[in-house]
């Protein structure tokens, strides 16, 4: 594929080529690659005619994966205005608060979301459209859903069919196209397109400035991640479980699979047992996703069973540390079950959207974040931004295409990640001398105890690795002795809670210096998660504060 040309311009040429093969499935709908551009193309003509959007205007997207997702996408790309998106549930006030910081003229919304807050989102109903999950179901689920299912929406509109809609909001679904040409933009490298939303390299929120050029880049690469020529890439299946406001969703499980023929299988809202239903009944190939979504797959006992593992070619897993063993239990799996598939761990940020490193079949070292993608530079550096030797420590730097423009009206934090071309990515690793990268931890996240730096990811890959564990947690705590001190918040399989203590401990004084050994340890029976499906240690570290002030 070109990656000079807009993404709306590299689908066309896809499309193009494979005008009938299958581009979406969605809960039993099939949408062509000749039937989506031309619902992309209609979709382009009603922002631009009916809406007066234009080149620049910012609108947001806060929809799950479904296909309206895609085709607003791609038609605000083909007008040339921004696509700003955002979790599909943030909360109103923080709508609101991206609305005005981002002079977002639209934003398009789904119905659950709305029936959420409805009254509050009254206040700028002039500028929401509203979608529904089921407008592109087929017939009978559509039925279904809409009679039976969305109990919130209808206890919210107290109405009957026909209409259950919200009084006051505009829907998409009524909306029709002119059928009047639109102007399609031309490619800009230097033009954002995207706008993310990200803790940053430094943890604090920023927004993240992304284009065409940055996505396609990516996307052109396929083949070497999937180890297949270029001309085998159509016909594949990639598994979309990842929400599309996220780079490593939005770009490796929806644009860089179409715009090089694959199909792209939408799934809403993720469960095990859902995803082991729409691989009987649509061929699977390639699936990317956070570790929390294999380590549920794995235990789902369907999943070991279903006969779609025979057309597994390859997993990617990003967006967060791997636990320990979960690599070798998945392809463990897959190799009892006769499928040639693997899990192979891949590295990036919202600054970089997605993969920059990669494990594949024909690169490949365990425990590593692969090596760079064709085009990509990585260095790691001291605090002093030197170049450190092969197997020391440093923070990760990366210059690829695929590097942001900089953070949205940030000029100071953009200066500060952005030095000579290369990305301070506020992560910790080392380089081998086969160029392979290995992650130890996120630069701010590295507890000193006694004035030695401790990597809790090592303690939490330590301790998720005993057969008792599900999940494992450190932070930091207050020591009047050390500064500092280690605590784990552990979820346990079963255990009786002392003899747990005295096991975990024996394993930490086996394995880990003893600065990193815990000094506390709390067991819970379910850790507090981000949006994303990652530990969120923010909370867990506020509420342990919160706690030592009582």
């Amino acid at each position: 594929m070109d990656s000079q040309l807009t993404m709306y311009g590299a689908l066309k040429v896809a499309a193009s080529q494979n005008p009938r093969d299958l581009a979406l499935y969605y809960e039993g709908k099939k949408l062509s690659f000749k039937t989506l551009m031309t619902k992309i193309d209609e979709m382009a003509d009603i922002l631009y005619h009916r809406l007066e959007i234009r080149k620049n205007d910012v609108v947001m997207i806060a929809q799950p994966n479904i296909p309206e997702t895609i085709i607003l996408f791609y038609a605000l790309n083909k007008i040339g205005a921004v696509a700003n998106l955002i979790h599909p549930f943030t909360p109103f006030n923080q709508v609101k608060a991206v609305i005005k910081k981002t002079k977002t003229k639209y934003a398009f919304m789904f119905e659950q979301r709305i029936a959420k807050e409805v009254e509050r989102y009254r206040e700028i109903a002039n500028q929401i459209f509203v979608t529904r999950v089921e407008d592109h179901l087929p017939c009978v689920k559509k039925f279904i859903y809409h009679h039976f299912m969305n109990f919130r929406i209808r206890k919210k509109l107290g109405k009957m069919p026909p209409r259950f809609k919200f009084d006051g909001f505009n829907y998409l679904a009524d909306l029709k196209p002119l059928k009047k040409e639109v102007p399609e933009a031309e490619a800009d490298k230097n033009h954002y397109s995207v706008l993310l939303h990200s803790g940053s390299t430094t943890g604090k929120p920023k927004t993240i400035c992304l284009s065409d050029f940055n996505f396609n880049y990516l996307a052109s690469h396929t083949d070497v991640y999937m180890a297949l020529d270029k001309e085998a890439l159509r016909g594949h299946a990639m598994l979309s479980i990842l929400p599309s406001f996220h780079g490593f969703g939005l770009c490796m499980t929806m644009h860089a699979p179409l715009v090089n023929g694959f199909s792209v299988v939408l799934i809403p809202k993720f469960s095990a047992k859902g995803v082991v239903e729409t691989m009987k009944k649509v061929k699977i190939t390639c699936v990317c996703g956070v570790p929390v979504i294999y380590e549920k797959l794995i235990q789902e006992p369907s999943f070991g069973k279903s006969k779609g593992l025979k057309d597994l070619r390859c997993c990617f897993c990003g967006g967060d540390s791997m636990p320990f063993g979960l690599e070798k239990r998945f392809n463990d799996l897959m190799a009892e079950k006769g499928s040639k598939c693997r899990l192979f761990q891949g590295y990036g940020l919202t600054e970089a959207i997605a993969v920059n490193t990669v494990n594949t079949f024909n690169a490949y070292k365990e425990g590593s974040i692969g090596k760079a993608i064709p085009g990509a530079t990585i260095k790691i550096v001291d605090e002093n931004r030197q170049e450190v030797k092969r197997g020391e420590i440093g923070e990760i730097l990366i210059k690829s295409d695929a590097v942001m423009l900089g953070y949205y009206l940030d000029k100071e934090a953009t200066d500060n990640c952005l030095v000579d071309g290369f990305l301070y990515t506020g992560d910790l690793g080392y380089m081998d001398e086969d160029g392979f990268v290995f992650f130890k931890a996120r630069k701010k996240r590295v507890i000193k105890v006694s004035g030695y730096g401790v990597f809790p990811s090592e303690i939490e890959q330590l301790i998720e690795s005993m057969p008792e564990v599900s999940a494992c947690a450190a932070i930091s705590i207050p020591d009047p002795v050390l500064q500092n001190a280690i605590k784990v918040l552990v979820v346990a399989k079963y255990f009786d809670e002392q003899g747990m203590k005295e096991k975990i401990l024996q394993t930490c004084h086996k394995y880990l210096i003893r600065w990193s050994v815990p000094k506390e340890i709390e067991f819970r029976k379910q850790l507090p998660l981000t949006l994303l499906n990652k530990i969120d240690f923010k909370v867990l570290q506020e509420e342990d504060k919160k706690r030592g002030l009582v």
